[in-house]
C-alpha cells in the first residue's frame, strides 16, 4: 500500500494545518460542559446574574472558535483529499499507459474505469473521513473521559455498560455487512463491463431485435446491485435509531443515578449536566469510530484494487539503446508466440524481413494470427521466444519511445478521438502544420473534410467506417517514420479510392511498409508476400509466383476472382 501514501507527501502542510485546527476544536468542545457546570453551579445556585452573563460569553467565544476551527478543518480536509485523489488518479493513469496487451488481459478495460473512478473516490471519501472524524473522534473520546474522572463521580460504570453495549451492536453489524462490500465493488465492474458491452453493441442489438434480451440482462446485474445495497444499507442504518436508544438509556441512567448523589450532597447539579454532556461526547465518539470501522473493509478493497494497477508488474519494459539507425532492417527470427491461459500457440518459427524501400504484405485466414505479428513490432506485446531484431539488434534492447517515433502503426479498427480533424491528425505529429495536415488529407483520399477545424465526436461516430479509415491512414503518414504497418485498414474502402491511396503511398519509397489484408487487390503489387494459416507461413513470394505455387493463396484469389478481374 505504498504507492497509495506517495500523493500525501507534498501535502504535509495542510496535513499540519488540519491537526493544529482539529486541537483547538476539540480544545475548545472539553471546556462547554465545565462552563455549563459553572453556570449552574455558581451563576444559578448564587443567583450572580453577572457571572452568568460572563461565562455565557465566554461559551460563545468558544463556540466561535471552535465553528471558526470547523471550517478550517474541513476546508483543509477537503483539499487535502481531492488533491489525492487527484494526483492518484494521475499516477494510476500513467501506469495504465504502460499497461502491454497482456496486463490489459489480466485488469479488464472496464474493471479500470471502476477503479480509476469509483474505487478513488471511496479512498478520496475515507481521507476526508480521517482528517473530520476518526482523528477528532479519540481527541474528544479521551478528552472527555479525563474531565468526566475530574469530575469525581461514581457514575463512570454507565459509560463503561454503554460502552460495551455499542461494541457489540457494531461488531453484529460488521459481522453481517462486511461480505458485501467487495460484492459491491466486484457488481459495479460487472455493471460497467455490461453498460459498455450494450453501448457498443447497440446496431447489432437492434439488428437482431435483442433489446429485449439485453434490457433483462442488465436489469439482472442492476437488480443484484440494488438487493446487494439494500441489504448494507438497511443493516447499517438501522445502527441509528439504535444508538439513539442507548445513548438515551445512559442518560436515564446518569440522572436516576446522579439524582442520590445530588440529594446526599456527594455531587452538584452542574456537575451531573457536565457529566452527561461529556457522557454524550464520549459515545459520539465511540459511534464515529464505528462507523469507520464499518466502512473499512470496504475502503480496504478499493484500496487493494487500485494498489494492484499501480504494483502490477509491467512486462514491456524500456531498453537502453536510444538511437536506431535511418533506414533499418527488422529481422523476424524464430519467432513464437502464446497468449496468456492459451493452450496452443498462436504464431509458430515466425522469419522474415522488413527492408527499406520494399513493401511487405501478410494474407492469411481469420485468426491466423496476422494483426499479433504487427502487434510485435511496436511491442505491444513481446514474442514468447525467438527474437525480433534492428540492424541486429533485440528491438528489447531499444527504449519504448525511440522504437515508437520510428514506427507508425494503423490498426485493424480505425479510432478516432474526441476533438477536431486538426487534434486528431496531429495525433500523427504533434507539430503539423495545417499544410503538413491538408497533404496528409489528401494522400489519404480525404475529400469530405472542409475544415481542420471540424469536431470529431466521441469514438469519431459523425463519420462512417470508411471515412474513419481515410482519417486514421492520413494520421499515419502525416510523420517520417522508417517503418508504416497498416493492419487491414482498407478494408472499408471501395477499390477506386484503396487504389487511389496505394499509389499515394509510393511517396513513402525510402520507408519499409507491412501491410495486412484479407483482399488481393490489396497485396497483390507487393515486393512480398507472406501466407500465412494456423499462426506459420506456409509460403512466401510475389503474387504471380504464389499463384502458382500456394494452394492456400490460390484458393484466396479464386474467391476473390470477380474483382481481380474488374481491377484488371
Amino acid at each position: 500500500m505504498k504507492q497509495l501514501i506517495t500523493p500525501l507527501k507534498n501535502k504535509i502542510g495542510y496535513i499540519f494545518a488540519i491537526f493544529l485546527f482539529l486541537i483547538i476544536q476539540v480544545y475548545c468542545d472539553l471546556t462547554l460542559p465545565q462552563y455549563t457546570a459553572d453556570i449552574v453551579n455558581i451563576g444559578i445556585q448564587n443567583t450572580d446574574f453577572d457571572f452568568i452573563m460572563a461565562t455565557g460569553e465566554m461559551m460563545l467565544l468558544m463556540v466561535a472558535i471552535s465553528a471558526l476551527a470547523t471550517v478550517g478543518v474541513s476546508y483543509f480536509s477537503s483539499r487535502v483529499s481531492s488533491g489525492y485523489a487527484k494526483d492518484l488518479r494521475k499516477i494510476v493513469y500513467s501506469k495504465v499507459l504502460k499497461f502491454s496487451n497482456h496486463e490489459l488481459n489480466e485488469i479488464s478495460r472496464s474493471s479500470l474505469i471502476t477503479r480509476s473512478t469509483n474505487d478513488i473516490n471511496q479512498l478520496q471519501g475515507v481521507l476526508a473521513m480521517i482528517f473530520t472524524t476518526l482523528l477528532f473522534a479519540p481527541l474528544l473520546g479521551v478528552g472527555s473521559i479525563i474531565k468526566a474522572f475530574e469530575l469525581g463521580t461514581d457514575l463512570s460504570w454507565i459509560i463503561a455498560v454503554t460502552f460495551v453495549a455499542v461494541v457489540v451492536l457494531l461488531v453484529i453489524v460488521m459481522v453481517r455487512v462486511l461480505p458485501y462490500f467487495r460484492i459491491t465493488q466486484e457488481i459495479i465492474d460487472k455493471i460497467n463491463k455490461t453498460s459498455r458491452e450494450i453501448l457498443i453493441g447497440i446496431p447489432v442489438i437492434k439488428a437482431f431485435v435483442r433489446q429485449d434480451y439485453e434490457r433483462e440482462r442488465f436489469e439482472k446485474v442492476n437488480r443484484h446491485f440494488y438487493d446487494v445495497n439494500i441489504y448494507v444499507f438497511r443493516t447499517m442504518l438501522i445502527m441509528l435509531p439504535l444508538m439513539t436508544l442507548i445513548m438515551n438509556l445512559m442518560i436515564v441512567l446518569i440522572l436516576y443515578y446522579g439524582a442520590y448523589d445530588a440529594m446526599t450532597g456527594s455531587i452538584l447539579t452542574g456537575d451531573i449536566i457536565a457529566f452527561i454532556q461529556y457522557a454524550t461526547q464520549i459515545v459520539t465518539s465511540f459511534l464515529m469510530i464505528g462507523a469507520f470501522i464499518i466502512i473499512l473493509p470496504r475502503i480496504l478493497v478499493s484500496g487493494r484494487r487500485v494498489n494492484e494497477v499501480l504494483t502490477t508488474e509491467i512486462t514491456i519494459t524500456d531498453g537502453d539503446l536510444d538511437e536506431i539507425s535511418p533506414n533499418s532492417t527488422i529481422e523476424f527470427r524464430h519467432v513464437r508466440y502464446e497468449y496468456p491461459g492459451s493452450e496452443k500457440e498462436t504464431l509458430k518459427d515466425i522469419s522474415f524481413s522488413l527492408r527499406p524501400g520494399k513493401t511487405t504484405a501478410i494474407i492469411g485466414g481469420t485468426g491466423s494470427g496476422k494483426s499479433t505479428i504487427l502487434n510485435l513490432i511496436p511491442r505491444l506485446q513481446d514474442p514468447t521466444s525467438g527474437e525480433i531484431l534492428i540492424d541486429g539488434k533485440n528491438i528489447k534492447d531499444f527504449k519504448l519511445k525511440t522504437l515508437r517515433d520510428k514506427i507508425s502503426f494503423t490498426p485493424q479498427k480505425a479510432i478516432l478521438f474526441q476533438g477536431t480533424v486538426r487534434s486528431n491528425i496531429q495525433t500523427g505529429k504533434n507539430d503539423a502544420t495545417d499544410d503538413e495536415i491538408r497533404s496528409a488529407l489528401s494522400l489519404a483520399q480525404v475529400d469530405f473534410v472542409e475544415d481542420l477545424s471540424e469536431e470529431v465526436t466521441q469514438g469519431g461516430s459523425n463519420f462512417s467506417g470508411g471515412q474513419k479509415q481515410r482519417l486514421s491512414i492520413a494520421r499515419a503518414i502525416i510523420g517520417t517514420h522508417d517503418f508504416y504497418l497498416f493492419d487491414d485498414c482498407f478494408s472499408a474502402l471501395d477499390m477506386n479510392t484503396e487504389r487511389k491511396i496505394k499509389e499515394n503511398l509510393k511517396s513513402l519509397e525510402d520507408s519499409s511498409i507491412l501491410i495486412v489484408s484479407q483482399r488481393i487487390s490489396t497485396i497483390m503489387d507487393a515486393d512480398e508476400i507472406l501466407v500465412i494459416d494456423n499462426g506459420e507461413i506456409v509460403d512466401r513470394g510475389t503474387h504471380t509466383a504464389l499463384v502458382e505455387s500456394c494452394e492456400i493463396y490460390r484458393e484466396i484469389v479464386n474467391t476473390q476472382i470477380d474483382t481481380m478481374e474488374a481491377l484488371s
